[in-house]
């Protein structure tokens, strides 16, 4: 077997096996041993990169049947095995039925079927990532197209979304976040429940103009909207928690009332709260210390290192190889991936048609080239366009 780093985790109270688990893999591989199902899973949660978990059926605490069916939710990747003296019908049916177990294995087992059940196991695991990356591009595919379609009928809910992704992803990588799947979906679904309010109590809201009660009370509604219409599609279910806690400050502040307080808020709720607060305080070329002092005056509502390390990462210098170009450009000369600075709004009605900070598509370009040709579109236009390498040389020759 070749040295990797693979987790796997045994969840069984017998010294022996945990022992025989690190003598005959742990040079190869990283071994974690419990003896009751809580803290096992407690460590499942705080280290999600498990690839196989072993558990006894007769496992302190919930059972080694509970156990598994557990580590599915917080590991679906991981493939799960079942070790057992048991050899009932009932035991095994109750192991591959309700603990959805991959594998079911009867002590005393031998080092070779162990160390074949493994093998099989991590190339299972292996499948399973595959499945789940494949998913995982298709839905964000289909995310992204939902997104620029539902931009054009709502352009000031998600004006936002281009700006806040790429804020979301360097402070990910400054916080060493290997899988930022969840938070791209989180950042770019973050307008929906905002898209399915009334503008005009939107527009009062935004511009800290009162609100009726009942008009309170739609406000209020909406995570709780977003929630429900994402919540029973797979693989967003973790999203739609994520959203539904995006209002909710630090300090226990935020719909909803009742919820959690601090770091038992989610990570990516916290950074989401950060960054769209951010994102309203910001002038239109991006966040100065002006609106990271406008956020510290109810600094109590962010995570604190959340937002010390968001004003170091985005007032800190661009790099040289980050420059960009601002053009001015007809609608013929668009490109996708130009980033609108202003507002494109028709010649005569000035009606908004998208926002600023809104990434172009061949879509959005499209829409615009018809708004153009029955209403007429303010050109030039001015966007941020990024080079390419070939480009900035070029353009400094």
């Amino acid at each position: 077997m070749e040295k990797n780093t693979d987790l796997a985790v045994v969840a069984d109270p017998d010294k022996e096996v945990q022992t025989g688990f690190e003598r005959l893999f742990g040079t190869h591989m990283r071994i974690v041993c419990f003896s009751e199902t809580e803290s096992a899973l407690k460590f499942l949660k705080q280290n999600n990169g498990a690839a196989v978990i072993f558990s006894s059926f007769n496992l302190p605490g919930r059972g080694g049947t509970a156990f598994l069916r557990a580590a599915e939710t917080v590991a679906p990747q991981a493939a799960r095995v079942m070790l057992t003296r048991e050899t009932s019908a009932e035991a095994i049916k109750k192991t591959l039925n309700e603990g959805h177990a991959f594998l079911y294995l009867e002590k005393p087992c031998r080092p070779a079927d162990l160390a074949s059940a493994m093998e099989t196991a991590l190339a299972h695991h292996i499948q399973l990532a595959k499945d789940r990356a494949l998913l995982e591009r298709t839905l964000a595919g289909s995310i992204k197209l939902l997104i620029d379609m539902l931009a054009l009928f709502h352009p000031e809910a998600f004006r936002r979304t281009s700006t806040v992704r790429k804020q979301a992803l360097r402070l990910a990588k400054r916080l060493g976040m290997k899988k930022t799947w969840e938070l791209e979906m989180s950042v770019m679904l973050s307008p929906l429940g905002e898209a399915l309010l009334p503008k005009q109590i939107i527009a009062r809201y935004r511009t800290a103009r009162s609100l009726s009660e009942q008009e309170r009370t739609i406000l209020d509604k909406s995570p709780v909207q977003t929630r429900d219409l994402l919540k029973n599609i797979p693989q967003l279910e973790k999203v739609s928690e994520y959203l539904y806690l995006s209002g909710r400050g630090f300090d226990g502040s935020g719909f909803p009332k009742d919820g959690p307080t601090g770091k038992e808020i989610p990570m990516i709720a916290r950074i989401l709260k950060l960054l769209t607060d951010l994102w309203y305080a910001s002038p239109e070329s991006g966040p100065d210390a002006a609106a990271f002092e406008a956020l510290t005056i109810n600094k109590r509502k962010y995570d604190p290192m959340l937002l010390e390390l968001a004003k170091d990462t985005f007032l800190d210098n661009v790099p040289e190889e980050r420059k960009k170009l601002i053009a001015e450009c007809y609608i013929r000369s668009l490109r996708p991936g130009d980033v609108l600075i202003d507002d494109a709004l028709t010649e005569t009605g000035h009606e908004l048609v998208l926002s600023r900070g809104h990434m172009l598509t061949p879509t959005t370009i499209r829409r615009l080239e018809h708004f153009n040709q029955a209403a007429g579109v303010r050109q030039p236009i001015r966007v941020e366009r990024h080079l390419a390498p070939e480009e900035v040389l070029s353009d400094t020759a």
